[in-house]
């Protein structure tokens, strides 16, 4: 009988370390929940301001654009270009797209999601010498915003997309 109860014992501590926690958190939300709902009632704009900013950034940073978004949107502008004649593209276009795919093959962009927003840059580090860049080069703010590639917002990229504008159409053929 001694044994029996020495592991009731046991298995009650453990229970008590590993739920005793929980329990208090959830007590714990269920009072800031009880207190967001009586400030709800007293103040229904200010709520509805807070609820309707919360809902739109979620909406915002669950459609902000990935990596791979930026490289099939790239490679599909690129096949779009490639299926007009070099007679009719329009050479801003052309040129983006073009040093856009250049600067993917050499390995030098990169991605950072800023959770609303997405950022691809040029990285000036060879990627062979990457390590070596992050410990002996600090780029200022400044250079930073020269190297943006292209900004991604609700699932569109701006750059690429105004680049894009009337691609099949070449200005300098009417001048």
């Amino acid at each position: 009988k001694q044994w029996y109860q020495r592991r009731v014992r046991g298995l009650k501590k453990v229970a008590d370390f590993l739920f005793t926690p929980a329990i208090n958190a959830l007590r714990d939300y269920k009072d800031v929940f009880v207190e967001a709902g009586k400030k709800a009632v007293k103040q229904p704009i200010k709520t509805c301001i807070y609820t309707t900013l919360a809902v739109t950034g979620g909406v915002v940073s669950y459609y902000a654009p990935t990596e791979a978004d930026f490289r099939a949107s790239s490679l599909r502008h690129h096949h779009r270009l490639i299926l007009i004649s070099e007679r009719i593209r329009n050479k801003n276009s052309e040129q983006f797209i073009d040093a856009t795919r250049k600067l993917e093959r050499e390995g030098r962009l990169s991605f950072a999601s800023l959770g609303l927003i997405s950022v691809v840059y040029e990285s000036y580090i060879d990627p062979d010498t990457r390590e070596f860049g992050k410990v002996f080069m600090k780029p200022r703010l400044a250079e930073y915003l020269d190297r943006i590639v292209d900004v991604g917002f609700l699932g569109e990229w701006y750059y690429m997309s105004r680049a894009m504008v009337d691609y099949d159409i070449n200005d300098e053929e009417f001048v």
